[in-house]
C-alpha cells in the first residue's frame, strides 16, 4: 500500500538506528561510546572553568587571557589522563590466493600472519644467525607482523614502525613458561626513505603493479622462509637459501625446476597458500577496538563460599549419577594402572589437593570470551593481560640493548592464533597461554634502519 506524500515518516528509534540494539554487545558498545563522548565534553570544559575561575584568577591573580590559556593546557592533559588509550584487538582474516599480493611490502600491510615476512626495510635484514632457535639452533619460521607506529608520539625516525615475530617449528622446543623458541624484532623508517613514497604506500586496489621503488641491490631471500639467504643452488645459481636445512626441504620441488631456472634466471613463485610445507598459512590482520562491559568482572572472587556451593551441587546428585561417576572413575584407574603404579601417597595427595582459585585466569577468560577470535591484544605502554596467576610475569625486563632505555609492554599474542596456524594439537605442540612483547620505550634509532631484537616472554597454563 502506497504511503501519501504528506504523511511524515515514522520517528527514529534506537532499534532503527542500531538494527541489533537488543544484542547485549551492541548495547554495551553504544553505552561505552556515549560515556566516552560525554567525558570528552565534560572533563575539559568543567576543568577549564574551575581552573580559570578559582585557581588562576582568584588564587594566583592571573589575567583572564592567561588564565584561559593555562587552564586549557591543563584540561588537555587531564583528558589524556582520564581517557586512557584503548586496547586494540587483532583478528585473522582469510585471504584469497589471487589477493595474497596485497600483503606484499610495497603495500605496507597493517598486519599479516604466516607466509614470508613483508620486510619493512627490504635491504638491511636480520642475519640468518639472528633467526636461529635458542633451543635447537635451527632456522625459525615467520609467525606474524604488526604495523605499530605511534604517530606523533614516536620520533621522526620511526614514522613507519613494524614488529616482526618468529617461532621455531619444532614442537619439542616449546617449553613451559620459556620463550626460547620465540623472537621479536622492531624495524623503523623515517617518512622520507628509499622504499616508500612520502605520501604513503602503493594502492593494492590497482592490482599487483610493479614497484617503481623496488631495490635491485638487496639481499637474496630464502626460497623457503623469505629471510636473508647467503647460499645458492650450486646448479642453477638462482635459488637461494638461508641454510642447508632449507635447501634440503626445497629440493623435492626445486629439482623439477632447477634446469628451467638456470635458463630463465628466475623462479616464479606458485600461487598457493601456504606457500610451502615450512611456512604457516597466510592471513591478513584486521584491527578493532575492545569494548568491555562495566560489569564484566562482577562475581569474580576468591571467596571459598563459591567452592562450598559447588560441593552442595554435588550432594544433590541422584544415586544413578553417583554410580555413573564412580564407574567412570574406576574405568580411568584401570586404564592408567600401569602409568600410576609408581605413584606414591604424596604424589596422590598433590594430584588431588584442592587448588586455589585463579582469579587472573577468570578475568582472562571473560575478556577472551567477548572476542573469542582475537589473536593479538595491543596496548603500547599499557599493562599486559595476565593469562593465569599460577605463573608469574617477568619482574624485571631487560632494557634496550641498543640505547639502554627501559622496555615497556606493547602487545601480546592470544591462544586463538595457534588455531589459525594449525598447531593446536593434543600432546607435544607449539603452545602458549599468551606471549608478551616488550619493546624499547624510546623507539630508539636502529643502525642503518635495520632490525633490533626485543624482549619476549611466554606464559603457559599450568
Amino acid at each position: 500500500m502506497a504511503t501519501p506524500a504528506n504523511v511524515p515518516p515514522p520517528p527514529s528509534t534506537m532499534a532503527t538506528l542500531f538494527p541489533n540494539f537488543r544484542d547485549q554487545e551492541v548495547q554495551s558498545a553504544v553505552k561505552n561510546l556515549l560515556t566516552y563522548s560525554l567525558v570528552i565534553l565534560i572533563v575539559p570544559l568543567a576543568s577549564m572553568f574551575l581552573l580559570k575561575q578559582y585557581f588562576f584568577e582568584a588564587l594566583l591573580g592571573f589575567g583572564a587571557n592567561d588564565a584561559l590559556t593555562y587552564s586549557a593546557i591543563i584540561a588537555v592533559i587531564l583528558v589524556h589522563v582520564v581517557l586512557d588509550e584503548p586496547v586494540y584487538l587483532g583478528f585473522g582474516a582469510e585471504v584469497k590466493v589471487d589477493d595474497l599480493y596485497r600483503l606484499h611490502s610495497k603495500f605496507l600491510p597493517l598486519g599479516k600472519i604466516g607466509g614470508k615476512p613483508s620486510w619493512l626495510n627490504p635491504k638491511q635484514l636480520p642475519k640468518s644467525t639472528d633467526l636461529l632457535c635458542k633451543v635447537c639452533e635451527k632456522p625459525m619460521c615467520f609467525l606474524m607482523q604488526v604495523c605499530a607506529n605511534g604517530g606523533e608520539n614516536d620520533p621522526p625516525h620511526a614514522f613507519h614502525r613494524t614488529i616482526f615475530l618468529f617461532v621455531c617449528r619444532n614442537p619439542a622446543c616449546s617449553r613451559l613458561n620459556d620463550a626460547s623458541n620465540l623472537k621479536a624484532f622492531r624495524c623503523q623508517l623515517p617518512r622520507t626513505n628509499d622504499f616508500y613514497s612520502f605520501d604513503g604506500p602503493m594502492n593494492p586496489d590497482f592490482g599487483d603493479a610493479p614497484d617503481p621503488r623496488a631495490i635491485t641491490d638487496g639481499p637474496g631471500l630464502c626460497q623457503i622462509c623469505g629471510c636473508a639467504a647467503a647460499k645458492k643452488c650450486g646448479k642453477c645459481q638462482v635459488a637461494r637459501y638461508c641454510s642447508q636445512a632449507h635447501q634440503v626441504v626445497d629440493w623435492p620441488t626445486h629439482k623439477l625446476e632447477c634446469a628451467q631456472a638456470a635458463t630463465d634466471g628466475f623462479i616464479a613463485e606458485k600461487l598457493q597458500n601456504p606457500r610451502n610445507a615450512f611456512v604457516f598459512k597466510e592471513f591478513e590482520v584486521g584491527i578493532d577496538q575492545e569494548y568491555m562491559p562495566a560489569n564484566l568482572f562482577d562475581g569474580i572472587s576468591d571467596d571459598e563460599d563459591d567452592d562450598d556451593e559447588e560441593e552442595g551441587n554435588q550432594e544433590d546428585e541422584t544415586e544413578e549419577e553417583k554410580k555413573a561417576r564412580m564407574k567412570e572413575f574406576e574405568k580411568f584407574v584401570k586404564e592408567n594402572r600401569d602409568k600410576n603404579a609408581d605413584m606414591t601417597k604424596e604424589d596422590l595427595d598433590a594430584a588431588t589437593a584442592e587448588q586455589p582459585k585463579d582469579l587472573d585466569f577468570d578475568k582472562f577468560n571473560r575478556l577472551v570470551n567477548l572476542n573469542p577470535e582475537q589473536i593479538v591484544r595491543y596496548k603500547r605502554h599499557g599493562l599486559p593481560l595476565r593469562a593465569t596467576g599460577r605463573s608469574e610475569l617477568p619482574e624485571v625486563v631487560e632494557p634496550c640493548e641498543n640505547c639502554g632505555a627501559p622496555r615497556r609492554f606493547e602487545m601480546q599474542l592470544m591462544p586463538h592464533l595457534l588455531s589459525l596456524i594449525d598447531v593446536d594439537a593434543i600432546g607435544q605442540s607449539i603452545d602458549w597461554a599468551s606471549v608478551y612483547i616488550y619493546t624499547c620505550s624510546a623507539s630508539c634509532q636502529i643502525t642503518d634502519n635495520g632490525y633490533a631484537q626485543e624482549f619476549v616472554f611466554k606464559q603457559d597454563f599450568v
